[in-house]
């Protein structure tokens, strides 16, 4: 009986680890997906496309030093530095485009975390 417990317990963890994998592949795909849809809806070219990308991925949280998440207010610094990039690398009506895009992007996860 011990035995059938601890098959199950182990096939259980195994799964669950192999679904969290999944999960953090598919982030990613997503991420790439959208990143892609933003440059076709912005209609960049190849080069605001390619500095837009970059400046995405700065945004990407990262660890401090300490190796802990940054606070809300690097966070907040962050997002400010890379609003001025972007708003550098993208026409005014590019950028206009773009805060739309990111307000239903915001109001649509409110919508999906209720």
């Amino acid at each position: 009986m011990r035995k059938q417990i601890l098959s199950l317990a182990v096939a259980l963890l195994i799964g669950s680890t192999v679904c969290m994998a999944q999960n953090r592949q598919n982030g990613k795909a997503d991420r790439e997906k959208r990143m892609e849809q933003m440059v076709t809806d912005l209609g960049l070219n190849e080069q605001q496309a390619k500095d837009f990308k970059a400046a995405m991925q700065e945004m990407r949280p990262a660890k401090n030093k300490s190796g802990e998440r940054p606070t809300r207010e690097e966070m907040q610094k962050k997002r400010t530095e890379m609003d001025a990039k972007i708003k550098s690398i993208l026409t005014d009506e590019q950028y206009k485009r773009y805060q739309d895009m990111r307000k239903k992007d915001n109001a649509d996860r409110k919508k999906k975390a209720k």
